[in-house]
């Protein structure tokens, strides 16, 4: 069967509901953040310093999304060439935000809050772990997906052009959502900090 007899292709849908899935395992880790927040007293709220790399890292994943949407314009137009140093910008950009969450992880442990810490009651330094743990890992996901889509475009490896144009759609719309993701996640902890400040 042709491809585009489909109304929308299995990978594509494939794709979205992997997708929902993610957003709601963190929409669900965000709302047990706010619960458990609620049950420590505004005395013993921790007030967890960010990081400020996590602003430049915000930068990156944004030029990233940028680059990545200008490889698939080039896949479009048939300029291979181009889309693949979009697609090898993306992965570089990719690396520079990953290196940036590790140093901002090992900021907040040079500062006092590890991931774990018996004595602490306010668990807001748990959840940065948690939050940017699991999304570093999807991060690493995308970058393998980035590696294989520029493999393939290298080896010319596609059976069709739509077969091409399918992997750079799929590519980008999980690195974007990824972009989402991340801003979405810093935009909720620096407004979480905000009332921790005004509860302290």
């Amino acid at each position: 069967m042709s491809e585009r007899k489909y109304i929308i292709h299995p990978y594509k849908f494939n794709m979205w509901l992997f997708l929902i899935t993610l957003i709601m395992v963190f929409g669900g880790l965000t709302s047990a953040y706010i619960v458990a927040l609620s049950f420590v007293k505004p005395e013993n709220r921790l007030l967890l310093d960010l990081p400020g790399i996590l602003v430049n890292n915000t930068i990156v994943i944004v030029f990233s999304s940028i680059t990545m949407q200008m490889a698939v314009w080039m896949a479009k137009r048939g300029e291979s060439r181009k889309a693949m140093l979009g697609l090898i910008f993306t992965f570089v950009l990719g690396l520079v935000f990953l290196v940036g969450q590790a140093y901002a992880w090992k900021t907040l442990t040079a500062a006092g809050q590890p991931l774990v810490d018996p004595g602490r009651i306010d668990n807001s330094a748990s959840f940065f772990y948690i939050f940017t743990g699991l999304h570093g890992v999807h991060i690493l996901a995308g970058l393998v997906v980035l590696l294989v889509a520029l493999v393939k475009t290298s080896l010319n490896n596609f059976k069709t052009e739509e077969n091409k144009q399918l992997t750079y759609e799929i590519t980008a719309t999980f690195w974007h959502f990824l972009g989402l993701l991340w801003i979405y996640l810093y935009i909720f902890l620096l407004y979480t900090q905000q009332k921790a400040d005004l509860g302290a």
